[in-house]
C-alpha cells in the first residue's frame, strides 16, 4: 500500500511540472481517505482558464482532509490582492483548525489597474469580466477535482468581496451553502432583481462608523459606487426573504451588537454590528471575524 501510494504522489507530481492533466486522487492513510494537498508551493497561483482568461487562486488543503470536506472561498477587497487577504485574515490556520479547504480567488484588473469584483459599481459599468460565472465554474471545478462537498460550499469577503458574496446568495444559492460578508453591502440594483431561490445562511459584519461602506447606505450614491442600501435595510431583505422571526439583539462586550434571527425557513441568519468600528476585518477578542467564519463553515455555535 504505501509503494503503490508512493507512485501515485510521484506521477501527479511529474503530471504538474510538465502541465499535463492529473486529477488528484485520494490517499490511503489506514482506514481515512484523504484528499491530496496540491503539488505547487502553498504561496504559488494556480491557473484556471475561463472565457478566454487565465483567473488565478491560492488553494490552502489542510493535511490529512477528510473526503467531502467543506470549502470556502475567500473574497478580497477593492484593490486588494489574494495573497494579502490570506495573510491578514490567516483563515489557512482556522482551516486547519476546524477541517476545512479554502480557496482565495483573484479579482481582474479593472480600467484604473485595480482588483476588483464585478458587481455593478458605478465606474464599472464598462467592465466585461464575469465574474459571478467565473466562481461558480471555479466551484465546479475544484468540488470534481478534489472531492470537496457539493453541499457545504460556502463564501466570505471584505468589502467588495463581500458585495459580491451577498450576490452570489441572491443569484447563486443552490452553490453556495452560506455567505459571509464582512463590511459589504447590497447594491440596490441587486436588492432589485434578487431571485432567492433557496434558502442560504448568512453571517454579517460591519462597523457603524465606516466611512467607505456606510452604515446607512448611500441611496442617493453620494460616494460615487452607485445606489446601496442601509445596514438595516440589509438585515431586513434577508429576513423578509426567509421568513424570520424578529431578531434578538444580544450586546457582545460593549462593542458589539449581534442580531439573531429566529425560525428562518431552512437557513440561519446573523449580523454583527461594531459600534464605533470602521471599513475593517474586525479581529477583537469581542468579535474575531475569521474565528466566527470558521465556525460558520462548520456549523459550530458560539
Amino acid at each position: 500500500m504505501i509503494v503503490r501510494s508512493f507512485w501515485r504522489i510521484l506521477l501527479c507530481i511529474l503530471c504538474a511540472l510538465i502541465g499535463g492533466a492529473c486529477t488528484p486522487f485520494a490517499l490511503v492513510r489506514g482506514d481515512t481517505m484523504t484528499i491530496p494537498t496540491s503539488a505547487l508551493p502553498a504561496d504559488a497561483y494556480h491557473t484556471f482558464r475561463h472565457e478566454g482568461r487565465d483567473r488565478e487562486y491560492l488553494l490552502h488543503i489542510p493535511v490529512d482532509l477528510p473526503q467531502q470536506a467543506p470549502l470556502l472561498f475567500m473574497l478580497h477587497g477593492y484593490t486588494d490582492d489574494a495573497s494579502s487577504f490570506r495573510a491578514m485574515t490567516q483563515m489557512d490556520a482556522i482551516a486547519d483548525r476546524f477541517g476545512f479547504a479554502v480557496v482565495y480567488p483573484r479579482g481582474t484588473l479593472d480600467a484604473a489597474g485595480k482588483r476588483f469584483w464585478q458587481v455593478g459599481y458605478d465606474f464599472h459599468a464598462n467592465e466585461s469580466v464575469n465574474d459571478e460565472a467565473f466562481l461558480v465554474a471555479l466551484v465546479q471545478h475544484l468540488q470534481v477535482t478534489y472531492g470537496f462537498d457539493a453541499m457545504r460550499t460556502y463564501v466570505a469577503g471584505m468589502s467588495n468581496g463581500g458585495d459580491m458574496s451577498f450576490q452570489l446568495a441572491c443569484r447563486q444559492a443552490a452553490i453556495f451553502r452560506g455567505v459571509a460578508p464582512v463590511v459589504g453591502t447590497m447594491m440596490q440594483s441587486l436588492v432589485a432583481s434578487c431571485p432567492v431561490t433557496a434558502p442560504v445562511s448568512i453571517l454579517a459584519f460591519n462597523g457603524d462608523a465606516d466611512d467607505v461602506t456606510l452604515y446607512a447606505g448611500d441611496m442617493a450614491n453620494i460616494g460615487g459606487w452607485g445606489a446601496y442600501r442601509s445596514v438595516a435595510d440589509v438585515r431586513a431583505f434577508w429576513q423578509n426573504a426567509h421568513g424570520c422571526g424578529a431578531p434578538t439583539m444580544t450586546q457582545v462586550g460593549g462593542i458589539v451588537e449581534q442580531y439573531t434571527f429566529d425560525d428562518c425557513q431552512g437557513a440561519s441568519l446573523r449580523f454583527y454590528t461594531i459600534v464605533g468600528g470602521g471599513h475593517v476585518w474586525p479581529a477583537s477578542s469581542e468579535c474575531d471575524a475569521s474565528e466566527l467564519i470558521g465556525r460558520f463553515v462548520v456549523g459550530v455555535d458560539e
